[in-house]
């Protein structure tokens, strides 16, 4: 990805960042405690998806994303389905927020993961280029791991208990880095990030394909000698239509907890969702598929609110 941020270019990112209702209508099912691996595929934003039902039909092609609080699905399914309407709802993008349509659906499955009486927004296929997004409010509570080279998620219940030496040293075993987190509803926010040296709050983000830090963010890093690149623009678009213009910057590394993420450019933007996750007045940013791809296996606790990867298969990865 490193020669894609050199270049002028546009960049989907799947986000509905702000939800004035829970989209869970019904009561919670007891969690899965099997986990079972989803065969999952690379759309063309490099975004890891994955197959799924909605009240029997389908299948249809769903994007992961750790950044959305709603899941969402495309107008074109409601209708072909024919999902009974319910009011309307406000959803923030990043470029701008709009007032949509939500549907009543029974029930939503994909792997081994069944939830019912959902209430979700519906978006135009051509805004979303796929089916639906599975948000945060499908997959907290749970433990989602991202299998970048078998190309496979496990989604499954967070296990109970703590394991000894976890909270001591962060880490489960010699293969693994564990990186802690806070927050809640499943917006997990993590302090042990450094970009270049500069302290930032992190979080990531499974449904865009860039990685973005604010300018609170690139003024700290400008201070420590980084420069923009003039010369290219880059657009970042979103799924409720319209664009945001960012400017990229140079770095060398983001270090997330003893990951090291090597990339040379780093695109800048203040967008809504910084403000939706409470960090528009310090350094932050949100880490997307093109450097998450950088590693082999990512797991999200969100029930222990921890980031898990694997050391052994980075150092493979990095051969």
């Amino acid at each position: 990805m490193g020669g894609l941020l050199s270049r002028r270019g546009a960049f989907g990112l799947g986000a509905l960042a702000a939800a004035p209702w829970p989209a869970w209508a019904g009561t919670t099912p007891p969690p899965d405690t099997t986990g079972k691996n989803i065969q999952g595929i690379v759309d063309a934003a490099e975004r890891m998806v994955v197959q799924g039902t909605i009240n029997g039909h389908g299948p249809y092609t769903f994007v992961v994303d750790t950044g959305a609080d709603r899941s969402v699905i495309a107008a074109e399914i409601a209708l072909q389905i024919g999902l009974p309407p319910n009011p309307d709802v406000i959803v923030q993008g990043i470029a701008r927020a709009v007032t949509v349509p939500t549907v009543m659906v029974d029930k939503v499955e994909f792997g081994n993961i069944a939830m019912e009486n959902l209430v979700l927004p519906v978006l135009p296929r051509s805004w979303l280029g796929i089916d639906g997004f599975l948000g945060l409010d499908i997959i907290d509570d749970r433990r989602v791991t991202f299998d970048f080279r078998h190309q496979q998620l496990t989604i499954n219940a967070s296990p109970s208990s703590f394991l000894m030496g976890s909270l001591i040293s962060g880490v489960y075993n010699p293969n693994e880095s564990v990186v802690r987190a806070d927050g809640s509803h499943g917006r997990l926010k993590a302090v042990n990030c450094k970009v270049d040296g500069v302290r930032a709050v992190a979080f990531i983000d499974s449904g865009s394909q860039a990685t973005i830090g604010n300018t609170h963010l690139a003024d700290e890093l400008e201070k420590r000698g980084a420069k923009y690149d003039e010369k290219n623009e880059v657009t970042l678009t979103g799924v409720t239509g319209g664009a945001v213009a960012g400017r990229l910057m140079s770095m060398r590394v983001i270090k997330f907890g003893d990951v090291d993420f090597n990339q040379n450019a780093l695109i800048v933007a203040d967008m809504p969702v910084f403000d939706v996750w409470g960090l528009s007045n310090r350094p932050a940013i949100f880490i997307g598929m093109d450097f998450l791809r950088l590693t082999s296996e990512l797991t999200i606790d969100f029930s222990r609110r921890e980031y898990h990867f694997k050391l052994a298969d980075l150092r493979i990865a990095s051969i």
